[in-house]
């Protein structure tokens, strides 16, 4: 029985593909002769026989002085005057990892990405940071919910660096 269906499947796709070959392709003797005529280029009005050449001098001329003063203030000085650190919100350092749960989502619930650290001092306490904030005003701007969320009175403002 299988052979059966083997072999038939074989023939009808031998048929399909002897069909979209040879039925479907297009015939070279129906085939239109399409040709395009492409007219010529009338000729040029202008004489260029009577044109005169272009002669080139050399001007000299000791007047003619170039300004090398640099007046624009350079990109090292405008760089030097951009802050590029990040700060984050420290609201404290923990030793439960419950509680760095519990403070990490209040703080992405509220809508303020919190992430933690490890504590540089102490290797047995976390730190939980808010944050990165763009600049310092952004924290001093939204200091008192910060606060309130983790139920401190005051944080630590802290340049960052990923």
């Amino acid at each position: 029985m299988n052979t059966n269906r083997i072999l038939g499947i074989f023939i009808g796709v031998t048929l399909l593909t002897w069909l979209l070959i040879f039925g479907l392709s297009p015939q070279p003797k129906y085939k239109k002769n399409n040709s395009i005529n492409i007219p010529k280029l009338p000729e040029s009005l202008i004489n260029l026989g009577d044109s005169k050449k272009i002669e080139f001098k050399e001007v000299k001329d000791d007047s003619f002085e170039i300004d090398i003063e640099d007046t624009l203030p350079s990109a090292k000085e405008r760089v030097e005057n951009i802050d590029f650190n990040l700060y984050v919100y420290k609201v404290g350092a923990f030793g439960s990892s419950a509680t760095l749960v519990n403070v990490v989502q209040s703080f992405n619930d509220a809508g303020f990405p919190a992430f933690t650290e490890q504590n540089k001092s102490n290797k047995n306490l976390t730190n939980v940071l808010v944050g990165p904030f763009a600049s310092k005003k952004d924290i001093k701007g939204n200091q008192k919910i910060l606060n309130q969320i983790a139920g401190i009175e005051t944080g630590e403002v802290m340049a960052w660096n990923p």
